[in-house]
């Protein structure tokens, strides 16, 4: 995976963006090209581009066609999701009890730093996904 300056037109399904600060970088929008949406590409991408205390956002296009197969955690930052297509419910865990919360075409919300979250996708869901991935935790469903 590299990074480019490129300033598009490019597909944040294939090519997401790094948005922060790296050191050394002319700019703080960085397209991350070839980019293979699995396990080693997030760890590459965290360990290229990120660092404590400026962790940065990934900002990308993803589809989902069911239920998250996780729950997650961003704990060096909040992550902001922008619902293209689909419905379903968002679930977030938030003083001790799952909160549920509709969405739909259209409907954005923010995942606070620290709270765990997961997704039931009633319709194939693809969104915009703008997330700080340093530090993000997963467990089972």
């Amino acid at each position: 995976m590299s990074g480019s300056r490129t300033t598009g037109p490019f597909d944040l399904a294939r090519a997401p963006i790094h948005l922060g600060s790296i050191a050394g970088a002319e700019t703080s929008a960085v397209v991350l090209e070839n980019f293979g949406f699995d396990g080693p590409s997030f760890e590459h991408y965290i360990e290229t581009h990120t660092r404590e205390g400026a962790p940065g956002r990934l900002v990308m296009i993803e589809s989902t066609p069911g239920d998250w197969g996780a729950w997650e955690c961003h704990h060096d930052g909040d992550e902001i999701v922008i619902v293209l297509e689909g419905r379903g419910s968002l679930l977030q865990e938030i003083d001790g009890e799952t909160r549920r919360t509709p969405f739909e075409p259209g409907s954005t919300f923010v995942n606070p730093a620290g709270v765990w979250h997961t997704a039931d996708v009633t319709e194939p869901m693809r969104a915009i996904y703008i997330t700080p991935c340093r530090g993000t935790e997963h467990r089972p469903r």
